[in-house]
Formats: C-alpha cells, structure tokens, sequence
C-alpha cells in the first residue's frame, strides 16, 4: 500500500511530539520525586530543631536523661508534636497513648536495611558521649547530628536517617495525585499533538501536491501551466523556478515549431525554383543552356549554403562547435576576411575605411579560424545590404582587458524595433527581400554563437554613416 507524503509527514511529526511528550513526562517525574524526596527531608530537619528544645526543656527537668530512660513516651510525645496538626499526628498519638512504642527502645545495632523508612522511627537521640539512647546507632560518623545544650554544655546529639524513599500514606497518596496528573497532561498533550498535526501536515503539503498535479500536466505536454506562488520559503522559491521553467519550456515549444516553419519555408523556395527551372526544360519551355544551367548551379549553391548555416548553427547550439584556442594576432582574421571578400567589394564599389589603433602587443586568446568565420560573416552582412558606391569603416581599438572591434555601413539603415531581432535565427530586415542578395538570414546567428563561445559581447547599433554598426568585444589574453 503506498503511504502518502501527507501521512508519513504527520507521522513523523507526532512520532517526535511523542518522543518529546515520553521524555518530558519521565524527566519529570524523576525530577519531581527527587525534588520531593528534597522537600521531605528538609521538612524533617525543621522539624528535628522542634524535637530538640522540646528535648533540652525535659532534659533541664533532672539535669539527666533519665527521665527519657524511665518514661520513653515522653520522647515519642516530643516527636510527634512536631508533626502538623492533623489525621496523622492524632493517629500517632493514638498510639503512643496505647503503649506501641516499641521502636523507641534503645538499641546497640546497626541500622537494619529493612528498617521502615516512617520519620517516626528514624529518629535517633544520643547522649553526650554518643551513646545511643533511642533509636538505632548511626552510621559512621554523621555530621547532621544537631547538638542538644544545656547551660552552654553538650548534652547529647539529636538526628535522624535521611528518607531513601517515601513511605508516610499522606507522601504516597500526593506523590499518587500528581503521578496521576501528569500522566493526565501527558496523554492530553498526545491527543491534541495528533489533532494538530494531521491539519499542519495536510497544509504543509498542499504545495507539493499543486507542484506534483502542475508536473504532471508539464509533462502531458501543457506547457502554459503555472502555480500560485503562496509563501517565500523553499516551496515559493521550488515554485517560483517551477514557472520559470514551464515558460522557457512554453517558449522553446513555439520557437521550435517556428524554427521548423522557417527552415521549411527557406527549403522550399530553392527548391520550387530548382524544379520549375527543370520542368521548364523538360517540357521545352526553355532550352538548354549555359544561361539555364548558371541560374540552376545557383540555386544548388544557395541551398548548400543554407544547409552549411544550419549545420554551423546547430553545432553551436549543441556546444559541438570546436575552438582550438592559442595566442593569435588581433589583425589576422580581419585581414583574411577582407582579402576574401575583396572582389565582392569590387563589385559594390564600395569604399572601405580601416583604421587600427592597437598599440602593438596586443594578444587574443582565440581560434583564428573561428575568428575568420565571424568576421567573413559580419563583413559579407555589410556588403550585402549597403548600397552601391557606400562606406563601409572598420575600427580596432583596444581596452585595458579587452579588444574592441567595430564594423560600421552607410545606408540603408533598420529601425529600432530590428535592431533587438537581428541576432535571430532566419531574420530579415526585409523579408521581401531577394534571398540571392539577403542570404539565410543565419550568418548573424552564428557570429553571436562564435563570440559567446569566446566570452565576448556582440551588439548591433544605429551607424553614424547611416546604416548599421556591429560592435564586438573579445577579452585580451591574460
């Protein structure tokens, strides 16, 4: 049978207020009879002081204890006395009066071990020289004996056994009552503990059990699922972080079914081109020809681009994406780039500024041909969107811990609004544009792939030229 959270948290929590409760009612009971025992004999020794003037006033009567020797009742009378007023004392006189005194006798043995424990017959009186003359005779040599004095002279020592355990009917039938009480206590603790913690244990798991239904309806694939966030505990932080993700899990859910829009979107057009151009010439539309097949090896060219960025992007995405990192110049993969692009250059007329402000012994950290690849990318963006006879300006510069590179265009620039989504995958700042001249709309997704995975930034801005400005950031070799 499967014990849920609620009763196993309940059981738990009264199995501890049960401990708690079992421990506490012994600690006090212990603590209770010891305490007792305490207050008993304290009581007994005042009222020994009692006991010892009645003693001295009878001893004072012949100067000697013969009068104690000859009549012992008195002693018991002077005991007794002492004793407060009630059933008790009127018993023990009762039987004084009756002659049952016979643990009164003097004795010269030890203290039986079984000897009753009733402050009656604990009572032990010496004379001077500490012989006994009521009682049993002490044991070693105690120092609670309380001296009895006459005209300034010892004349005999007054004590009595300390009580090991409690024997007088009244002690029993109190220590009885509270015995009772706290066992009382105790079991009323027990019954509310239980009826308080099955309530406290149902709360304390009814997050879970929301958190537990909301899991599951994540995992039926009903990602717009959240929680109430109730407290700023664990649980409010669990589900603060529950929410969090069921929105990244919402949004990788429509990203991904845009992903694939896209990509099917960008596959398909090549490919409804590629196959209009052919059944053109299969139906003899068109003959063929070098112009034919150009526009053909185009199209193919255009596609195998698009699959290469996919395949670039997705390796980065992955982290599959290899960097083989050593100290490299900072120059190295601009200038590659731009002599690879050159003749793309040519073509636009585009006039180039290039202007380097490093001081020399600059070093990044990089993978050089990674490096290429970014600024291939960014260079090849520029070209392909400005205008004819335009500027494109390069700047290199450097920080106290970083270099700074900046690739700038004349116009046509984009709004504020394109700006935020020029990093996204398969964006165009026209989407009407032609994809001979606009591309995949891949390369930017890529680059800012190639300087996370170098822990650079990459921003876009709003270019003084009028066009657009790409500032990258990559930190200096330490």
């Amino acid at each position: 049978m499967r014990i849920t959270l609620h009763y196993k948290l309940f059981g738990a929590i009264l199995i501890a207020i049960l401990t708690v409760v079992l421990y506490m009612t012994v600690v006090l009971q212990w603590s209770f009879d010891r305490g007792f025992l305490d207050y008993v004999n304290t009581a007994e020794s005042e009222q020994l002081q009692k006991i010892a003037v009645d003693l001295e006033r009878l001893y004072a009567e012949r100067e000697n204890w013969q009068v104690l020797i000859d009549d012992p009742l008195k002693i018991g009378i002077a005991i007794v006395s002492s004793y407060p007023e009630g059933e008790l004392k009127e018993r023990m006189l009762r039987k004084l009066r009756s002659r049952n005194f016979q643990t009164l006798q003097p004795s010269s043995g030890r203290l039986p071990k079984d000897i009753p424990v009733h402050f009656f017959r604990r009572v032990l009186l010496l004379d001077q020289n500490k012989k006994v003359l009521m009682g049993f005779e002490p044991e070693g040599n105690r120092r609670d004996l309380i001296p009895l004095l006459h005209q300034n002279s010892v004349i005999g020592y007054l004590g009595a056994y300390p009580a090991k355990h409690l024997s007088d009917s009244h002690h029993l039938v109190f220590v009885e009552q509270q015995k009772l009480t706290l066992i009382l206590v105790a079991l009323a603790g027990i019954l509310i503990s239980a009826g308080l913690s099955l309530p406290i244990s149902y709360m304390l798991t009814r997050p879970i059990r929301r958190l537990a239904m909301a899991t599951r309806n994540l995992a039926s694939g009903k990602y717009q699922t959240r929680v109430e966030v109730r407290s700023a505990d664990e649980l409010g932080q669990l589900s603060h972080d529950f929410n969090d993700l069921a929105e990244t899990l919402e949004k990788n859910r429509i990203a991904r079914g845009q992903w694939v829009a896209d990509i099917s979107h960008e596959l398909r057009t090549p490919i409804s081109i590629l196959r209009g151009k052919i059944e053109a010439l299969q139906d003899g539309v068109h003959a063929p020809g070098v112009d034919s097949f150009n526009g053909l090896h185009r199209e193919v060219m255009h596609l195998g681009l698009l699959v290469d960025d996919l395949y670039q992007l997705s390796l980065s995405d992955m982290g599959a994406m290899t960097y083989n990192r050593r100290d490299v110049d900072p120059c190295w993969a601009l200038d590659e780039a731009l002599s690879l692009l050159e003749s793309e250059i040519t073509d636009k007329k585009l006039h180039i500024d290039k202007h380097i402000g490093l001081a020399g012994d600059e070093i990044l950290f990089a993978d050089n041909e990674r490096l290429k690849q970014l600024f291939t990318n960014l260079l090849a963006n520029s070209i392909r969107y400005t205008d004819s006879e335009g500027r494109i300006r390069i700047e290199v510069s450097a920080s106290s811990d970083s270099l700074i590179y900046t690739i700038e265009d004349s116009a046509p620039g984009v709004s504020d609004e394109q700006l935020d989504k020029l990093f996204e995958r398969l964006y165009r700042v026209e989407g009407s544009r032609s994809r001979e001249s606009g591309g995949a709309g891949l390369g930017l997704s890529i680059c800012a792939n190639i300087i996370k995975g170098h822990n650079g930034t990459i921003e876009a801005k709003h270019s003084t030229l009028g066009g657009l400005c790409v500032y990258v950031e990559l930190p200096l070799a330490e």
